[in-house]
């Protein structure tokens, strides 16, 4: 049975209450009260727990428990929203593996002498930005990027972290055929290096360095497992709008290109005809981190963590790897992280104590 307009407010004020420990009223904003995004898949669980069909798109656009209430009972489309496409209409645009030639997800960032380095996507699935930080910790070793397919071409991207993995280390072979190996994982690219790793070892071969920054250990999740491609997509783009304060995708693409190019979310020269597929891959990228279930790594995890995160148990790499070395920085994010003078110094030196 649906919940009438005072059930609604009744129903979204109970779960902000619960989730900000806040009195809240009709007209109180979500954001006002100290809500985010992340906490929105809160939201989202508990409201549909409780009967409710509510959307991550639905409390960014409408914001209030009255303004909610009025939307949802009323089964009004979001206010003046933009008409983005929906995910299955990007997803059929993209091609199957099948039926196109692999595209290659290796770039070279930095030439350079010895045993390479390998640095992997974060979540947004592209790594050319590493490109302008890596002069900070390589030494005179040469540098490869790997990032997600799909990123410069329409090829449907893996849901499996473990075949991704795969993928890659199939490309790492062409440059680096064995070990020791030298992996270094930004946020997401963390877990790919992980299971990299982790399958070099099933193999007996060697990772040197398998250094994750601001990464949190496989079997971690913030967000809601039953969601599927479609949820992550809608909960990604209504973020964007959020953000970046642009209300219709489609008419302040390059505006928002701009702003997602400045904190490295996009690397230069995308298409902005390509800005929803991207976000597609993205929710494929999520998807397989999400459903990742790990495998313990006999090796050392050099962890550079976020000082925020130093205290959390689920943050422990020791759950998953038999010997790990922690660094702890008072940095804001990944991308500080990895400008952070500190850090650069710290995994240099890791770096550098391969004499390979």
């Amino acid at each position: 049975m649906a919940l009438d307009r005072d059930e609604i407010v009744q129903t979204v004020s109970e779960i902000w209450e619960e989730l900000l420990d806040v009195d809240v009223d009709e007209d109180d904003d979500f954001f006002d009260l100290g809500g985010y995004s992340l906490l929105i898949v809160n939201v989202v669980t508990e409201a549909r727990k409780r009967g409710l069909e509510l959307s991550a798109n639905d409390i960014y656009t409408h914001k209030t428990p009255a303004g909610l209430a009025d939307a949802l009972s009323a089964q009004a489309a979001p206010a003046d929203g933009p008409a983005d496409p929906d995910f299955s209409t990007v997803w059929e645009s993209g091609l199957s593996p099948l039926g196109t030639e692999p595209s290659a997800t290796l770039v070279r960032l930095a030439e350079g002498t010895g045993t390479p380095v390998f640095t992997f996507h974060w979540g947004t699935g592209n790594v050319r930005f590493m490109g302008g930080l890596v002069d900070s910790f390589r030494g005179e070793r040469p540098v490869y990027g790997l990032e997600m397919v799909g990123m410069w071409s329409r090829e449907r991207p893996a849901l499996s972290l473990v075949e991704m993995a795969s993928r890659y280390l199939r490309e790492i072979r062409t440059v680096q055929p064995e070990g020791p190996y030298l992996f270094v994982g930004p946020c997401a690219g963390g877990r790919i290096a992980y299971e990299i790793g982790r399958q070099l070892e099933e193999r007996g071969e060697e990772v040197a360095v398998l250094a994750v920054v601001n990464t949190m250990p496989p079997g971690t999740t913030e967000l809601d497992a039953a969601w599927g491609l479609r949820e992550l997509y809608e909960f990604r783009l209504a973020a964007l709008r959020e953000r970046f304060g642009v209300p219709d995708l489609l008419t302040d693409t390059e505006r928002l290109m701009r702003g997602m190019a400045e904190i490295a979310w996009l690397d230069e020269g995308v298409d902005p005809a390509d800005l929803h597929w991207r976000q597609a891959v993205w929710a494929a990228g999520i998807f397989a981190q999400e459903h990742y279930e790990p495998r313990p790594y006999g090796g050392e995890v050099t962890v550079f963590q976020l000082a925020e995160h130093a205290d959390r148990p689920e943050a422990d790499w020791g759950r998953v790897a038999a010997a790990t070395e922690t660094h702890t920085y008072e940095s804001q994010g990944t991308l500080p992280l990895l400008r952070d003078a500190s850090f650069a110094q710290d995994l240099a030196k890791k770096l550098a104590a391969y004499a390979g």
